[in-house]
């Protein structure tokens, strides 16, 4: 969110700031949730393998 700071305390992020912030925080959140999940589930397969 390149529109909006959250150092100027004078003034309130509008709701749709507040939105859209939360829309890209939620989709980094998952992201990196499937990688993380993809990842685990990779290291599995590897050590299933190595036995």
């Amino acid at each position: 969110m390149n529109d909006y700071r959250f150092i100027n305390i004078d003034q309130e992020p509008t709701e749709e700031q507040l939105a859209q912030l939360m829309r890209e925080v939620a989709a980094e959140a998952k992201e990196r949730h499937d990688r993380a999940h993809a990842a685990y589930f990779a290291q599995i397969d590897k050590m299933m393998c190595a036995q």
